[in-house]
């Protein structure tokens, strides 16, 4: 259960009176009111202050004894009248409310499955109709307010602190750049990585946006260094979204729910035909290739003898020849998937009859891209797309998207999003960038299911190795993973098709093992008894010593390894394993490794 104490009076006049004393300061040649609330996560591992000066409510949240994040959460309304001519108060008696959040769900795609609920809930009944409610979790905190003249938030660092952040574009296809607070300026978006000097993370995103509300992004300035504060694109109204921040360690951040917990119920009661699966995508390798329908029976053959769920038709696809081929998946066992840009079904009567005519062909799902905006009419259209798909039993892929705020918990038939600068951009001979790679475990995959689009062994000038690509299918969370190299490519690598078979699109639990963003990152994901670690390097050659005390430590495991081997090959090989081992493995420059692990 949260604490709540007043400052300036006893705990146990507190808990009595359930409300905190006022102390009358003055604030510009007048008199107001200040008052001051403490509230702890359940484990007391962060402690959240909320003061009151004047119509600015001032958030600081601690975790030990230092301060973590610091905010301005809003403006109150100036009162309609004052009390006299010269005593003003804006918060004659402010009234707070504190219960203990224990629950847990489940979800069809994430990080994991099942998630459980553990937070202390605050709620703040202001002057009028004001409120400001608090989510203090122990890997974390979320606010939002109602009835206020501003709920734009401004988040203070110390102006050393650094960040890595991404320039906000439409699609959110960009790199997240190392850089301290006091040299940037701009517009930048969700999420945000923060560290302060003492190494304390925070990640800062949203989620729990109504039907039409815009999306926000950050802003800084030089002028003011060290400061972040929140914009909507585009006029909002009422109750503001939930402002989330992840606080704590790397492992922290990674594991974190958060962004799930405060999303909007699910508006989908049967979920049973959801099916989260691999795809087998024809557009990387070949971008004319969704014109001939029989290369797209290529495709659904080699998913159907590699064991992937679907086959994405990408842009380009024939209706003359689909109904046809969705009959062929289905004799093999395959699900197609079609693409569309979102113009073609924005209007609703269209949108309705282009799906049924797809269900009738028998098509399970669609990828609709170039959706390009943070806009309360896009996310509002995004939202209608999925309702109208989930009534037809049609998933959902977003492509050229922003970013997801929790629309997977409410729709779970959206399986992924884009928003992340993936594999497409290697067409061409573009290099990959590792260290973005890395970084994207720490950022953009923390917050929701993510279409990278990985394991591109023939993408030319790659600058990865080849057990770092076939690591990607790992350490990238997609429920819809869309492996994007040819049949033949992957023929090559019979190793890599043999762990491609095994790894899954849903999983039971993830731990952070070690990294950092830019350099190295190693990630265990568990899928019902089984362990999948996936490791990213951006860094040179060296040997990685991964512990593997998350086993259960009353089992005996099978390991078989991955890893890096001269000429850009990968070396597999097999041991017997438990939860005291440790396992030493050659990383190569830009390098990586998958061990799988199987009870035995």
């Amino acid at each position: 259960m949260g604490v709540l104490l007043a400052a300036g009076a006893p705990a146990e006049a507190a808990q009595a009176k359930g409300e905190p004393e006022a102390a009358r300061i003055a604030v510009r040649g007048e008199s107001t009111f200040r008052q001051h609330w403490t509230v702890h996560s359940p484990r007391r591992v962060l402690r959240a202050a909320v003061s009151l000066q004047g119509r600015v409510p001032r958030l600081e949240v601690r975790r030990g004894r230092r301060v973590v994040l610091a905010a301005d959460v809003g403006r109150l309304r100036r009162p309609a009248r004052p009390v006299n001519a010269r005593v003003f108060s804006v918060l004659p008696r402010a009234q707070a409310k504190t219960t203990h959040v224990a629950d847990s769900f489940t979800t069809i795609t994430g990080k994991r499955r099942t998630h459980t609920l553990d937070a202390t809930r605050w709620n703040l009944n202001l002057a009028g109709k004001a409120r400001l409610e608090l989510f203090v979790a122990d890997d974390g905190i979320a606010i939002r307010q109602r009835g206020f003249s501003s709920t734009r938030v401004t988040y203070r660092f110390e102006r050393n602190s650094r960040g890595y952040l991404q320039r906000l574009v439409s699609n959110y296809e960009g790199d997240y750049v190392p850089t301290r607070l006091n040299r940037v300026s701009g517009r930048y978006g969700y999420p945000a990585l923060m560290r302060s000097g003492h190494g304390t993370w925070a990640l800062l995103s949203e989620a729990g946006l109504r039907y039409g509300q815009p999306g926000e992004h950050l802003v800084a300035s030089k002028r003011r260094p060290g400061i972040l504060r929140t914009q909507a694109a585009g006029r909002t109204t009422g109750a503001s979204p939930w402002r989330i921040a992840v606080i704590g360690t790397l492992a922290d951040i990674v594991a974190t729910d958060l962004p799930d917990q405060l999303a909007g119920r699910p508006a989908i009661a049967d979920t049973e035909w959801i099916r989260p699966g691999r795809v087998a995508w024809s557009w990387w390798s070949d971008s004319h290739s969704p014109r001939w329908p029989a290369r797209q029976r290529d495709y659904v053959d080699f998913a159907a003898r590699t064991g992937f769920e679907y086959v994405l038709v990408d842009e380009g696809w024939d209706a003359e020849w689909v109904p046809e081929l969705a009959s062929y998946a289905a004799t093999k066992g395959v699900r197609l998937l079609l693409w569309t840009d979102w113009h073609a079904i924005a209007d609703p009567s269209t949108r309705a009859a282009v799906l049924d005519r797809w269900a009738s062909w028998g098509v399970a799902g669609l990828k609709v891209d170039f959706l390009h905006s943070d806009s309360g009419s896009r996310l509002a259209v995004m939202e209608d797309i999925a309702a109208a798909a989930a009534e037809r039993q049609m998933v959902v892929n977003f492509h050229g998207s922003t970013i997801p705020r929790g629309l997977q918990r409410t729709w779970p038939n959206v399986l992924t999003f884009e928003a992340v600068w993936g594999s497409e951009h290697e067409k061409g001979g573009v290099p990959d960038d590792p260290a973005l790679n890395v970084t994207l475990a720490f950022t953009r995959n923390v917050i929701g299911s993510m279409d990278y689009t990985p394991v591109t062994f023939s993408a030319n000038n790659r600058l990865s190795t080849s057990a770092a690509q076939l690591a990607q299918s790992v350490i990238f969370e997609s429920g819809l993973q869309h492996y994007a190299d040819s049949p033949e490519s992957y023929a090559t690598r019979p190793q890599a098709l043999e762990l491609l078979r095994q790894v899954p699109a849903v999983w039971d639990d993830v731990r952070l093992l070690g990294g950092a963003p830019r350099r190295s990152v190693t990630l265990a994901r568990r899928s019902g008894e089984r362990w999948f670690v996936g490791s990213l390097s951006a860094i040179p050659a060296r040997t990685e010593r991964v512990a593997l005390t998350f086993l259960d430590e009353r089992r005996a495991y099978t390991a078989r390894i991955y890893a890096d081997q001269a000429g850009d090959e990968i070396a597999i090989s097999e041991y017997d394993v438990t939860a005291d081992t440790v396992l030493e493995l050659p990383v190569a420059a830009n390098g990586g490794f998958v061990v799988t692990l199987t009870p035995s």
